[in-house]
């Protein structure tokens, strides 16, 4: 691992743990465990350290969309969901980068950091509203600011990994993907989602009643035995 990278991941574990206030540079520096000199070639500032980490992270997350946007969606909802479930799928593999991002917020736009950030954005964005073209254009998606129709799609997504991450939701995180993306879908295009199928509650345990039949069709013993209780796969409902 190169110098900047090991100062990155550094500063990155020091910020989840202690947050971005309570961090010194001496203390990244002691945990990268790279000289004063060394770091201070790469980053002048701690502030700089967390800028260059904030798009380091958001390219990371981008690189996958390019991906995605690479391959021709056969519908909207298709569409809808692969981009969540990108995103949905990012942050599960990389918490500490989402949860450094969160607590961040927003970078200084006149700030170098700043600037490389919105030309990510810029590029991405004109990508994503020719992807996004063929619906519009069929009238499947309400006319929209391109700003708006992000934050329908990712929005949702981005409040439930919040409280992921906080550990107050319960449920794996894409485990909410096919709800988020029946929502965004219904909001762009205006038509409600379809309601679906729940599947009725099950007790986790029960007790069972055996009895033993002779051939004459006598009882000659009988007693109860507790078991777990498995959900029938989807195909037999």
């Amino acid at each position: 691992m190169d110098t900047r990278s090991r100062i990155l991941d550094a500063a990155l574990a020091c910020f989840v743990d202690a947050g971005y206030a309570q961090t010194t540079i001496a203390r990244i520096r002691e945990r990268s465990g790279v000289s004063n000199g060394a770091l201070f070639h790469q980053f002048p500032t701690k502030e700089a350290i967390a800028d260059a980490l904030y798009v380091e992270a958001i390219a990371s997350f981008q690189r996958g969309l390019w991906e995605l946007l690479e391959r021709r969606p056969r519908s909207l909802r298709e569409a809808v969901r692969g981009v969540i479930a990108h995103q949905v799928g990012w942050i599960e593999a990389n918490p500490d980068r989402a949860r450094f991002l969160y607590t961040r917020g927003d970078l200084d736009w006149d700030s170098p950091a700043g600037a490389q950030l919105d030309q990510l954005n810029r590029k991405l964005a004109d990508a994503y509203r020719q992807w996004m073209a063929p619906f519009v254009e069929a009238g499947q998606i309400r006319p929209m600011p391109m700003l708006v129709l992000a934050a329908v799609v990712t929005g949702p997504t981005h409040a439930i990994a919040r409280r992921w991450l906080a550990g107050q939701a319960r449920k794996p995180l894409h485990s909410y993907i096919d709800q988020l993306t029946d929502a965004a879908t219904a909001a762009l295009s205006g038509t409600p989602a379809a309601a679906r199928r729940q599947r009725n509650a099950t007790a986790d345990h029960g007790r069972m009643r055996l009895q033993l039949v002779s051939g004459d069709g006598r009882i000659i013993a009988e007693g109860e035995a507790t078991v777990d209780l498995l959900p029938l796969p989807a195909d037999t409902e």
